[in-house]
């Protein structure tokens, strides 16, 4: 009887031991600092990845001792139910637990992207797929997709202008499809939260602001100008005139800013508010919000019905089509 209770007294030592040996490994495991060679090294999850891919990658690049004891931690703690696809940076003095707790919980790394007011949709889909590094194509089938835009709620066609301007915090890796719903979100509820009463109360649904906005925002080199320009053109299409507006013919024309020479006016286009009267049928550029705010809250008290470029980002105001024509004969002495 002696015996078997020394010999229980001795598997109970072993089974102690054991745990003991156990807890302390893992202890040791999951207090490691993540060790990565260099600190700009990136880890990236593919989309649909398990976590064991992960865990053997993770041991393969150095980043953990172990690829065994990550997934029976993982498993133990239900961190390998999902992990989320992105890409991971080394952080100083991050333990093996921490990285395992980040990787289930999405924390990947981010850049900030600053889309300029004015900018084109082909100036900023390349910009946006370079800092996501991500390729290019599927943003640009994304920006041609009126169904899955009007899904985001883009009036559409396409996607050029419905981009709000500002500074937005992209994940690295992230798809195409969130980063583009990214920067459509602010504007759609910048609509109705702020917009919509003022625009529809001048006759504006969404596509027609965005539109004259865009157009306000492509001639108004100057802040200081934006209201008067927007109550210049809104005096224009009160009396039933074309708008006639150079950067919406150099938008029909698929070129930058610049001159325009006559022979450009007669494109054929609906952009071209030289030929055709009204707001053009959709933005030529992304409006900022001062150029949206502006396109409904335009100058008071304003009676002219032309301006022209000085060349220095301001421009000549006129009342009358004489005045215009010597204001323009004027700006062309002083480029002379």
């Amino acid at each position: 009887m002696r015996r078997v209770f020394l010999f229980f007294l001795f598997l109970i030592g072993v089974a102690v031991f054991a745990v003991a040996g156990a807890w302390f490994a893992r202890e040791r495991f999951l207090h490691t600092e993540v060790s990565v060679a260099s600190g700009e090294e990136l880890f990236e999850i593919r989309s649909g990845e398990g976590f064991s891919s992960v865990a053997r990658r993770l041991e393969a690049e150095g980043w953990i001792p172990n690829a065994l004891h990550a997934r029976l931690e993982a498993r133990f703690q239900g961190w390998d139910r999902r992990v989320f696809p992105g890409f991971y940076a080394p952080r100083p003095g991050e333990t093996v637990e921490e990285l395992l707790r980040r990787l289930s919980s999405g924390e990947i790394e981010d850049v900030l992207v600053t889309i300029p007011e004015g900018r084109r949709l082909h100036q900023i889909l390349p910009l946006l797929a370079e800092r996501s590094q991500q390729p290019l194509e599927p943003f640009e089938a994304l920006a041609k997709d009126d169904a899955w835009l009007k899904q985001q709620g883009v009036p559409g066609p396409g996607l050029e202008g419905w981009f709000l301007p500002e500074s937005y915090r992209v994940p690295i890796g992230q798809e195409p499809s969130r980063t583009l719903q990214q920067i459509i979100e602010p504007g759609v509820r910048l609509w109705e939260d702020s917009l919509r009463v003022e625009a529809e109360a001048r006759g504006l649904d969404r596509s027609r602001l965005w539109a004259l906005a865009s157009v306000i925002e492509a001639e108004a080199a100057v802040p200081e100008e934006r209201r008067r320009i927007s109550a210049v053109f809104w005096n224009r299409i009160d009396r039933g005139m074309k708008l006639e507006s150079d950067p919406t013919v150099l938008f029909a024309l698929g070129r930058p800013p610049g001159r325009l020479l006559y022979r450009d006016l007669e494109i054929d286009s609906p952009y071209n508010t030289y030929k055709y009267p009204g707001i053009p049928p959709g933005p030529i550029c992304a409006p900022g919000r001062a150029a949206l705010w502006a396109a409904v809250n335009p100058l008071s008290g304003v009676e002219e019905l032309f301006f022209v470029a000085r060349g220095d980002g301001t421009h000549v105001f006129s009342k009358t089509l004489a005045q215009h024509n010597r204001a323009k004969r004027e700006v062309r002495k002083g480029r002379n």
